[in-house]
């Protein structure tokens, strides 16, 4: 299963259990204590978007920012007063900017995907960034298919509780991203926290206890006990979506180092005219389990 964060957290378990890749990384600093001060030129600002539309019924959230230099101690500044609308072929609706959350525009709560349809976000400025007034986004709102069940199970040999996924796929090619809660509250919520997976090794196949996630003993937010609500949300995305997930971790993710690791690279998107970020649509569909020791 191709599970880019289940397999950056088994590298996190293996490193607590062996210390080897510590003692690597402690030798080439020892071995390089030359002092580089890299002088970083102020790039120029660029327009970003963030925006999702779901099949959930709910206020759906497209937020609207400006970049700023990596060492900027200022916050990133909010875009704020445009004209952001959606657009799926049927309806036009118009999100109206949070009266205290400057930059963060809403659908209506009543509000939601249809799977089949293509939603079109359009957003007019203010004041131009970079020259452009007007940006826009496309993505179409793929079905997805229906959790059968999901089962929690410690992996005494990886300290790490397994969580596993029973579905049927579809035989088309598909895409996933998985958000898990426990108790309610939300573990995965920053994108670098998410799993996601195409369906290369089970395509067309009923899933026995795929691993979607993994908690990790020792981390308080994941430790799990007996009696503990696990919820797993599943979202069907689009190849263009996963390939932005897959960038943003591959530039983001603290396993990386200056030695080893690939060049920088910028990162997908699917705004125009210079923009920044992602806008995106696809259907969920949740199960959960009560976990007993």
């Amino acid at each position: 299963m191709n599970n880019i964060i289940m397999k950056i957290k088994m590298i996190t378990v293996i490193q607590k259990k062996t210390g080897l890749l510590s003692a690597i990384m402690l030798m080439v600093l020892v071995s390089c204590t030359e002092r580089i001060d890299i002088e970083l030129d102020t790039t120029y600002t660029r327009f970003v978007v963030d925006g999702v539309i779901t099949t959930d019924t709910m206020k759906h959230i497209v937020k609207l920012s400006k970049s700023v230099d990596y060492y900027t101690p200022t916050a990133v500044p909010a875009v704020s007063n445009a004209i952001v609308t959606v657009d799926d072929g049927f309806e036009t609706i118009l999100l109206e900017e949070n009266d205290t959350m400057p930059g963060y525009y809403e659908t209506p709560a009543d509000y939601y995907g249809v799977p089949g349809r293509t939603y079109n976000l359009n957003i007019e400025l203010q004041e131009p960034v970079n020259g452009q007034s007007s940006f826009s986004a496309s993505s179409k709102l793929n079905a997805v298919a229906p959790i059968d069940s999901i089962k929690v199970v410690y992996k005494p040999e990886w300290e790490a509780w397994e969580l596993q996924l029973y579905a049927t796929d579809p035989t088309a090619v598909n895409y996933y991203l998985f958000d898990v809660y426990k108790n309610g509250e939300q573990i995965t919520d920053t994108l670098n926290e998410v799993s996601i997976s195409d369906d290369k090794y089970f395509n067309g196949n009923f899933t026995y206890g795929a691993a979607v996630y993994y908690f990790i003993k020792g981390n308080p937010d994941e430790e799990v006990i007996s009696g503990d609500t696990i919820t797993l949300r599943m979202a069907g995305i689009t190849e263009e979506y996963y390939n932005f997930v897959v960038d943003v971790l591959n530039e983001t993710f603290e396993f990386n180092n200056p030695l080893f690791s690939g060049p920088p690279a910028n990162i997908s998107t699917n705004i125009s005219n210079g923009g920044m970020g992602f806008f995106t649509a696809y259907a969920v569909s949740y199960a959960t389990t009560i976990y007993e020791e």
